[in-house]
């Protein structure tokens, strides 16, 4: 899995908003397009090198870089496949009204609306999702390849489906958006260091990548915090960095 974005709500210089490459070496899945995101997948890979798209959900920091896949795609030099795009319910419609140009969008890309309890089959790939803590309509993909596996929390608040979800895997990428204790008036919808190392150690991960922090949080804060509840290796994903699983 390699790196390409990792701020949390919206890009800065150098820090593209979420984006992951996972390949196995037969499969090269982009998970999550946030802003940046594009620009860092082209200094891994051509991008008609990518054989599917996984997209979590329908906000901006997490899928607003598609556009610049459809229109390399679209009217770019190179003609190739429909490219399968997973997405929760919803967002493919939403992609289609932004462009108006469903016919176009319908050519390049095959999507599917995956929805909790769902599993796909991408290349070499298992993608198995479930339903997070978050609105819009938001989905946590397991990736499978072989006896290897990756879990993406992608945007949630604490939840016992995701944790579930993950049980065993060999590494959690999981989003901590804020630091500090839970109150009332706390946002439910994203996890805290602290709840990133909770759920971790709840499913028994191999190893915990902190992801989807923003620039003004501290991640150094967020990384104690999530130490302090995991006792297993904890990391910050940072742009660029490559991880063996």
């Amino acid at each position: 899995m390699t790196v390409l974005g990792a701020n949390g709500t919206y890009p800065t210089a150098g820090r593209p908003a979420s984006g992951y490459l996972v390949s196995d070496g037969e499969t090269n899945l982009w998970m999550d397009a946030g802003p940046g995101t594009y620009l860092a997948l082209c200094n891994e890979l051509d991008p008609m090198e990518i054989d599917a798209v996984f997209l979590s959900h329908r906000h901006p920091d997490h899928c607003s870089d598609f556009f610049a896949l459809y229109h390399s795609v679209v009217y770019g030099p190179v003609r190739r496949g429909r490219i399968p795009v997973v997405c929760p319910e919803g967002l493919a419609e939403a992609l289609a009204a932004f462009l108006q140009h469903p016919a176009a969008l319908d050519s390049a890309f095959e999507f599917v609306t995956a929805g909790d309890g769902d599993s796909v089959r991408l290349g070499s790939m298992e993608v198995s999702t479930v339903r997070t803590n978050h609105p819009p309509p938001t989905l946590a993909p397991r990736i499978t390849a072989g006896d290897r596996s990756v879990t993406y929390t992608a945007d949630t608040g604490p939840s016992d489906a995701v944790a579930s979800h993950a049980a065993g895997s060999d590494l959690l990428l999981a989003e901590a958006s804020r630091t500090g204790r839970r109150g009332p008036d706390t946002y439910p919808h994203h996890m805290t260091g602290a709840e990133a190392g909770t759920m971790a150690a709840a499913a028994g991960v191999g190893r915990l990548v902190l992801t989807h922090v923003p620039a003004h949080e501290d991640p150094g804060r967020v990384l104690a915090e999530a130490e302090s509840e995991f006792d297993g290796p904890v990391a910050l994903a940072v742009p660029g960095a490559r991880m063996t699983v």
